[in-house]
C-alpha cells in the first residue's frame, strides 16, 4: 500500500508511525473526555498518563522481543543489541502494550483509592476509540495481512513485506470494522444508565474484542508462532476471552448455575 507517507531525499515519514501517533492522540483525548463524563479525578489521570503509556511501551517491547527471540539471536548481521533496543523498528506487541497499561492503572488506582472498575471501563473505551487508527496504519504498512482468497473484496499488496501476489483477505479492514462496531455498541450500553456495573464495560470489551481477534487469526497470512495448530495470538485471545467471560458470569451469578446444569 503506502508505507511511506512523505519522502524527501533520505528523510521519510512512516504511515504506520503517523497513524499510531494519531491513535495515541485520540486515546488521550478520549481518556480526558471519559474522565470528565464519569466525574473521576483529572489530577490522577494527568499524574498517571505518561507513566501508563511508558509501562505499555515497555511491556509491549518486551513481549515482542520474547516472541521474536529466535529471529533476533539468529541475526546474520550480528546486530543483536540494535535489534533489542532499536524501538524505531516498530516492534511492539499489541497484547503486551494493553497488559502493561492495565497492570499499571490497576495498581495506581488501588494505591490512590480510586474506583478501579470505572477507570478500567474508560481505559477500554478509549482503547477501542484509538485502535482503528493502528489498523489503518497496518493496512498502509502492509503488516498483519491476510491469506489468499477468492472473495470479491480481496486486495492485492504491492509490498516487499507481503509474500502474496494474489488477492488476500483485508484482515486490517476486518479489524477496523469490528473495533468500531464494538466501540459503538459499548457507547450505547454506557448511554443507558444502570445497565451495567463498574468494570463490566471493560470485561465486555475484552471478551468481544478477543473473540473477534480469535476469528480474525484464521484469515491471517503473516508468519506466526504456532502451538498445537493455533497461532500464539489465538491462544492469547482465547485466554483473554475466557478470563473476561468467566468474570462476567461470576458477576451475574451464572457460573454456578452453568456448572450445576452440567452435573
Amino acid at each position: 500500500m503506502y508505507p511511506v507517507l512523505i519522502e524527501i531525499g533520505t528523510i521519510f515519514v512512516s504511515s504506520l508511525w503517523v497513524l499510531v501517533s494519531a491513535g495515541i492522540f485520540i486515546w488521550g483525548v478520549a481518556l480526558i473526555k471519559l474522565t470528565q463524563a464519569e466525574s473521576l479525578k483529572m489530577a490522577f489521570l494527568v499524574h498517571s498518563f505518561f507513566k501508563m503509556l511508558l509501562a505499555g511501551a515497555l511491556t509491549g517491547r518486551l513481549v515482542y522481543l520474547l516472541v521474536s527471540f529466535q529471529d533476533i539471536i539468529a541475526d546474520p548481521k550480528n546486530e543483536i543489541p540494535l535489534r533489542i533496543f532499536g524501538f524505531w523498528d516498530r516492534g511492539f506487541n499489541f497484547w503486551g502494550i494493553v497488559a502493561g497499561m492495565i497492570v499499571y492503572l490497576y495498581f495506581a488506582a488501588k494505591k490512590n483509592e480510586e474506583n478501579i472498575g470505572k477507570w478500567m471501563d474508560i481505559l477500554a473505551l478509549s482503547f477501542l476509540a484509538a485502535i482503528p487508527f493502528g489498523h489503518i496504519g497496518a493496512l498502509l504498512e502492509g503488516i498483519g495481512y491476510g491469506r489468499e482468497t477468492d472473495l470479491p473484496w480481496g486486495i492485492i499488496f504491492e509490498s516487499s513485506t507481503v509474500p502474496y501476489t494474489v488477492p488476500i483477505h483485508p484482515t486490517q479492514i476486518y479489524a477496523i470494522v469490528y473495533s468500531v462496531a464494538i466501540f459503538l455498541i459499548l457507547k450505547l450500553i454506557v448511554a443507558r444508565k444502570n445497565l451495567v456495573r463498574d468494570g463490566e464495560i471493560a470485561l465486555i470489551a475484552a471478551a468481544s474484542y478477543s473473540a473477534c481477534r480469535f476469528i480474525e487469526e484464521f484469515f491471517r497470512g503473516d508468519e506466526a508462532i504456532s502451538i498445537l495448530g493455533l497461532n500464539l495470538a489465538h491462544w492469547v485471545s482465547l485466554d483473554v476471552f475466557l478470563f473476561a467471560g468467566i468474570s462476567l458470569l461470576i458477576r451475574y451469578n451464572k457460573l454456578d448455575f452453568i456448572l450445576k446444569r452440567k452435573k
